[in-house]
């Protein structure tokens, strides 16, 4: 019997999986979605077939650092007899109306086309990103649907560009919002909303005008706060990583070391 392993999230337009599947018993499929679907696979076949609409039959057998992108509609069926490792996949999946939404006039009526079994460096990267956050004990929302945004621009062909920034009195509300909500979840819709802009447009004018994405400015905006409540030495750990937004001390540890250095325990005894 094959042993799955899976995460999962879903939020805002978005959602994703993580899945492991140990054995080699063979499966078939068969899907036409009301969504989109983006996929990264790890996997080896010892035999399969995939039938996608609009594409030829597929037999590939190793689907190693392979892209499946099928738009809303698109049949997808086949089946596979896996090798006996550990394969395992990343996948995504979109809702045409919101990326439509933050496209604007740059989203066309027509949806990509089908692509099977490519191969993307670019993409790869972005999707490797969503795995490590599908991954982590705690999934970091505001993250996870950056990358999720960032992973859906990339497939209908639309980069971010550095026209188009900020400006001052909009980089001062989306930073007192963000400092007054650091105990919460703060998500990229809101902080978009802020500003008066899509997500697409608020995540590439942020990134054109302070040079880093909302994620890691939120992140770096909840350490500095941490770092001033460390100096209450009364004030436990725990307790600080509730203050600044994270669900728990390990989550907190890990980002505070990755903006940091070290981890909050030393930061405090180094002062």
């Amino acid at each position: 019997m094959a042993h799955v392993a899976r995460a999962a999230f879903d939020l805002n337009g978005f959602s994703a999986e993580y899945l492991e599947l140990s054995g080699a018993e063979p499966y078939d499929f068969r899907s036409r979605g009301e969504n989109h679907y983006l996929a990264l696979h790890d996997i080896t076949l010892t035999d399969g077939e995939l039938r996608v609409d609009g594409l030829p039959t597929l037999h590939k057998k190793d689907l190693r650092d392979t892209i499946t992108f099928v738009p809303k509609g698109c049949g997808i069926e086949g089946w596979c007899q896996p090798q006996p490792r550990t394969n395992r996949f990343v996948a995504m999946y979109f809702d045409p109306k919101a990326i439509r939404e933050d496209l604007a006039d740059r989203y066309t009526e027509r949806d990509p086309a089908p692509f099977a079994y490519s191969r993307d460096p670019q993409l790869r990267a972005t999707l490797k990103k969503l795995e490590a956050v599908l991954r982590a004990p705690h999934v970091d929302e505001l993250h996870a649907e950056s990358v999720c945004l960032l992973a859906s621009l990339e497939v209908f062909g639309v980069m971010a560009d550095r026209q188009g920034r900020l400006s001052d009195r909009q980089i001062a509300a989306v930073t007192d919002f963000v400092e007054g909500h650091l105990q919460a979840t703060v998500g990229l819709a809101e902080l978009a909303a802020v500003a008066g802009l899509s997500r697409f447009h608020f995540s590439r004018a942020f990134k054109a005008t302070t040079g880093e994405n909302p994620h890691s400015f939120v992140q770096r905006r909840r350490i500095s706060r941490a770092v001033t409540l460390l100096a209450q030495v009364d004030l436990p750990i725990d307790a600080i990583a509730g203050a600044v937004g994270y669900k728990g001390t390990p989550q907190f540890r890990r980002a505070f070391h990755e903006v940091m250095g070290t981890s909050p325990l030393k930061y405090r005894l180094q002062r």
